[in-house]
Order: C-alpha cells, then structure tokens, then sequence
C-alpha cells in the first residue's frame, strides 16, 4: 500500500471536483483544507481466482455467419453452419418482366475474412427451412429441428476463399461472394408471390410465415472458415420497356431480400478444444477461446475491497472520510507457443457479473459502466485494461448502504470475448460561433464469433489498484 500524505489544498479542491456525479454522494461530499491521505492499494489482486469456464453455447446477436470447417492444432476442431430469415424487400419490379432468369444467393466477405487455408477445396448445401426460427438463437441450436436432414438440399456449391480465377475488376473492390444459384422454381415462386399478395413482403413476420428461411450447411472440406458480413438474395430476369418509341429488351437484377439485424438469423457452431488445451487448464492454466469455447470466470473480491476501504475511511461514522479515485484491472496474456496459425486474442473483452450474463446478451444490452464494462486488447502490452470499475465498486457501497448485503453474485464476474460495434455521431451548432464535434457511440455489444481466437491468461499476473483518497478532520 502506497499512501501519499498531506496534499495541498488545491489537490484536494481537485480530488473533490472529480467525485461529481459520483453515486456515493455522501463520500468525500464534505471534503475541507485539512490532512489528506491518498491510498493505492493493490493488496486485493493476491484475492482474484480465475479458471476457464465453457461458452458452448452463445447467442445470436449478430449478422456475421460463419460458414466451414477447420482443424487448428492447440486450438480444436471447429464446424460452423448458419440458420437465418430474411428481410424482404418492400418493392418487386414486376413491370415488363419477360423472364426470370435465376436467383442468387451471394455470401459476401472480405477480402482477408477467413481463416486457414484459402485454396482448400470447400462444399456447402442449402436447405430450405420447414418452420419459423425462434428467438433468440444460440449457437447449440440443432438444425434437424428446423429442416428436414434427411431430405435433399436445394443447392450445391463447391467454392475456395481465394482470388484465383476472378477478374482484375473483383479483385480491386476488396470482397469476394460465393455465389450460390437457387431453384428457378423457388425464384418463380417468390415473384408469383409478390404479384398476388405484396402485403407478404410488408413485413419480417409476414414474409417469414411464407417463407421461413434457409440452413447453410458446411457439406464437405476442411481447412478454412469464412466470415460472411454480408448476405443477399438476387434475382436476375429479362425485361422489355419502351426507349424513344422503341422496345428495348434488357437483363436486370434486384436484391429481392437480404439478412439484416431485423430479423433472426444464428451460427450453428461446433467447437472441440483441443485436448492439450483440456489438459493445461486442468493443470492449472486458463484460456479464452471463441468462437463458443471458453470464458474466464473471475471471483474478484468486492466484500474485502469494500470492507477494508469502509474501515480507512470510517464507514461514515468517524471523523474520517474518503471516496473512490479509480478501480482498475489489468489482465495480461502469456505468449502462446503452439500457434502456427497466428490466432489472436479477441479484440475485446466483457466484464459483466455472470449471474447477468445471459440477460445481458438476450436484451440486447449495452455496458453501462456500472454493472458491466469492456475493455479493449492492447497489442502492445499484450492485456486488457478496465479502468473504470470505480462506478461498479460505488454501485455496490451505496446498495450496502440501502440496506442490500454484497453477495456471491457480485463476486462472480465472467470475461467473455465479444465484438464491440460503433458509429460516429456528429453534431454542430451555431449562436455566436459556430462549433463542431464528433462523438464515438457504441451501438451494439455481442459474442465474438469472427474468426477462431485464443487467448492464454497470465493469472499470475493480474492486477489490480484501488486509489482512493481520504481526509481526517482536524
């Protein structure tokens, strides 16, 4: 414990503008020029415990679908398949339609969004599905409940995630599709459809009753996943319209649906860890593995800090007083040896009470900085940084203070690998002048599942420091 004794009386003016908006109100509230004591106390890091824990199962809060099967040594066996609706479009172009020449399901990637070996010889089969999706959708869903297994699928496609064979023009444009024809018959239908009763295109629950969707099934192949962002129906078809007098006939192609975040859609995923990672944890290391492997649960110590932080400052009943300057927590990672595949960590990981986990994901939560937090990888000191868990430590004395005791729960914290998304947000405004600004809001937080990732945790070395300051009146 470091403690840094009588500061001047602008720092403490300082310390108590920094405690504004702070929930524990009472703390520090009635700080004066007097003897001032700031405390950093890592005492309580030689407290946490941590122990991989599985994740087999997450749910679907994402468009991303994973499609293929890859065997990674010191990682494990993954298998991903996908289930999904489709957003309809609201508007057919049925007007001078001659002919319909195909439809095309396109899977559409990233150029560098797959993992493994990108001229591996691949298969997937498309089945259509017999009933409506529930929701929400975890990736232990079994797709026999939903299509029929033993029937044949409406469409083949064999594919590779390389460049090879496409055209200068595709190559520049970053992505790739894997394109998949469809039955002419399921576009006739579709079309048919439209022009008879248009409301069943209005809406997702409408169209879904018609038409329930679609399993992808990896069928073939081994040696690469591909991280799909983006996935269309189209129908290409024949048109005649009239140009200056003249009947002009012309092909043409429209995306008649698409999976959006409106509707459900979830990955089938199947991860088998390997057995030399099994063996590590059960020797005593711990992992982060995703997609759907393992999650670290942490026992972090809240009753210990709160009570020997209760007990420096006087509980509120002494002559002494004290608020939270900051709780932070540092969990670095070790160097893994048997990684030839260069797998990385997860970009980012989510701090959330495990008892609140499941919810958090079903209602589509954000961190709110009191009950749940993320923190981001830093590649160069190779850790997760939470530097804000002051507010979680708050949150938990004011309750003890209503009368609402620290339980187990509040000492069972799971670190899950999720996928942070965000927009900017701009906004100006003019009165004398005029002034600009540009804000970063994170608009959605759900389980990783991009790409194959692992993370090793060095628990040895985890830390963690309360700062906090406090006052004795003379």
């Amino acid at each position: 414990m470091n403690v840094f004794r009588y500061l001047s009386a602008a720092l403490v003016v300082a310390l108590g503008l920094s405690s504004c908006g702070d929930e524990n109100s009472m703390i520090g509230s009635s700080i004066v020029d007097t003897n001032m004591e700031i405390v950093v106390d890592s005492s309580f890091q030689k407290l946490i415990t941590v122990e991989s824990v599985p994740n087999d199962s997450v749910v679907g809060r994402t468009i991303t679908q994973l499609i293929g099967r890859i065997s990674i040594p010191g990682y494990g066996k993954l298998e991903t398949d996908f289930l999904t609706q489709f957003m309809p479009a609201a508007a057919f172009d049925t007007v001078g339609v001659d002919r319909l020449d195909s439809l095309v399901l396109y899977l559409n990637y990233n150029a560098d969004s797959f993992t493994g070996d990108s001229l591996a010889p691949m298969q997937l089969s498309v089945f259509p599905l017999e009933k409506q999706l529930k929701s929400p959708i975890y990736s232990s869903i079994d797709p026999a409940d939903y299509y029929n297994a033993q029937g044949m699928p409406v469409a083949l496609k064999s594919y590779n995630a390389s460049y090879l064979g496409l055209p200068d023009s595709l190559i520049k444009l970053g992505y790739k599709a894997i394109r998949v024809k469809l039955p002419d018959e399921m576009a006739d239908r579709f079309f048919q459809k439209y022009k008879e009763d248009p409301s069943t295109f209005s809406s997702p629950s409408r169209f879904a009753q018609f038409f329930p969707g679609l399993y992808v099934k990896t069928s073939y192949g081994s040696g690469c996943v591909v991280n799909v962002q983006n996935s269309v129906m189209n129908l290409h078809y024949t048109k005649t319209t009239v140009i200056n007098d003249k009947d002009s006939t012309y092909v043409a192609a429209q995306t008649l649906m698409a999976v959006t975040p409106e509707i459900s859609t979830g990955n089938h995923i199947k991860l088998e860890v390997d057995p030399m990672i099994q063996s590590e944890i059960a020797a005593g290391k711990v992992y982060l593995v995703a997609p759907a492997g393992l999650n670290v649960l942490m026992h972090f110590p809240t009753r210990q800090i709160v009570a020997d932080f209760e007990q420096a400052v006087g509980d509120g009943g002494s002559t002494i007083q004290g608020l939270i300057n900051s709780l932070i927590l540092h969990v670095p990672l070790k160097e893994i040896a048997n990684n030839s595949y260069g797998l990385e960590p997860p970009q980012f990981l989510l701090f959330v009470r495990k008892s609140e986990l499941q919810k958090f994901f079903e209602e589509k939560e954000l961190t709110d900085n009191i009950r749940s937090f993320y923190a981001k990888y830093d590649s160069n000191t190779r850790s997760y940084s939470f530097t804000g868990l002051r507010t979680f430590l708050n949150d938990v004395i004011e309750k003890k203070r209503q009368g609402t005791e620290i339980t187990d729960a509040d000492e069972e914290i799971v670190l899950v690998p999720v996928s942070v998304y965000s927009e900017t947000v701009s906004s100006g405004s003019s009165y004398y002048y005029y002034s600009y600004s540009e804000q970063e809001v994170v608009t959605d937080i759900v389980p990783y599942i991009s790409a194959p990732s692992i993370a090793l945790i060095d628990a040895d070395n985890i830390k963690l420091q309360l700062t906090y300051s406090r006052q004795t009146k003379k």
